[in-house]
């Protein structure tokens, strides 16, 4: 850890031009942030800085690195607010550090009783602006009936061929396949990739006197097909959650406040999608059906093991609980 700790405050005294000090102790205890470690250092100017470093190395890991530090240059080029800003970068030697500008605050705590009413709209408001401030990165790629027929048929149907999926038959794969019908929308077949953060929890969301800082952490963005794009956001979306092995779908139903939050968002989503461009306009619509529930379930499903083996326990005709407002 002394040797990362150094080389992070070389990169920063580096592009800062300044001398900077490590702060919040993350000289020798780091912030744990998802799959990263966080050093927080500040300059004799009193601008601070995080370096992110990932924890887990592998093959890919510099690949990685360097597609986020090209996210972080578009993010900068489209002038997105509340998305971290790139300070500076290190590929050598492994690991890689990605040095952006430091959030002052506190994380978003989020439940039916906080944050009251002015913050709460606040955050909705933040957040659907910059999910449609993020439909501007935007990326070539395959069609959207292509690209999800290729990651259903690599990540699942391959991987359960050969055992391993724990817990999954090729049979729950075919399924997951099969049901492709149902969601893809030939009308939106052609439209672009577009940047979708990926992870959109209250621990992401760094609060400052009741507004939202930033939203941090990128480490699971990515550009997807635009109809896929098309979700509410996590702290916004009720899930099964398991218990002794067995996943209770009662969880899935949604409070009078949830409701209120949920209808609040999507308003929010219409009300600006005019004024961001054609491919917001149509996120807009694809957010208003009404299988969004169904359609976070299954393209959950292709990314998570654990939705795919909540899926199968799946009540007949199950549907999700909506208070109506």
């Amino acid at each position: 850890m002394a040797k990362l700790s150094q080389r992070a405050l070389g990169l920063v005294n580096s592009v800062s031009g300044d001398t900077c000090i490590f702060i919040f102790g993350t000289e020798e205890s780091p912030f744990l942030g998802g799959q990263r470690v966080v050093f927080a250092l500040q300059s004799s100017s009193a601008k601070r800085f995080a370096v992110q470093v990932e924890q887990h190395l592998s093959d890919a890991t510099r690949s990685k690195v360097e597609w986020e530090i090209q996210l972080l240059r578009d993010i900068r080029e489209a002038r997105i607010p509340r998305l971290p800003r790139l300070i500076g970068f290190e590929l050598e030697p492994i690991p890689p550090l990605i040095a952006t500008n430091w959030a002052d605050g506190h994380e978003l705590e989020w439940s039916d009783s906080v944050p009251p009413p002015d913050v709460r709209k606040h955050v909705l408001q933040a957040i659907a602006e910059l999910t449609l401030d993020m439909l501007r990165i935007q990326k070539p790629g395959l069609s959207a009936l292509d690209w999800i027929t290729n990651k259903i048929t690599r990540t699942r149907i391959d991987r359960a061929r050969h055992g391993r999926l724990p817990g999954i038959s090729l049979a729950d794969t075919e399924a997951l396949r099969l049901r492709i019908s149902e969601f893809h929308l030939p009308s939106f077949n052609n439209a672009p990739h577009v940047l979708i953060h990926g992870d959109l929890q209250p621990s992401n969301i760094i609060m400052n006197g009741g507004e939202i800082e930033s939203v941090i952490d990128l480490g699971c963005a990515t550009v997807i097909p635009l109809q896929f794009a098309a979700l509410y956001p996590k702290f916004l979306t009720n899930e099964p959650r398991e218990v002794g092995g067995t996943f209770d779908w009662s969880q899935c139903s949604y409070s009078q406040v949830q409701t209120e939050d949920r209808f609040f968002f999507l308003q929010c989503i219409k009300d600006m999608a005019p004024t961001k461009g054609e491919y917001a306009q149509i996120y807009s619509e694809i957010l208003a059906s009404d299988d969004q529930d169904e359609r976070h379930w299954w393209l959950s499903a292709v990314y998570r093991v654990d939705m795919m083996r909540a899926l199968k326990t799946r009540p007949p005709n199950k549907t999700t609980t909506i208070h109506c407002i």
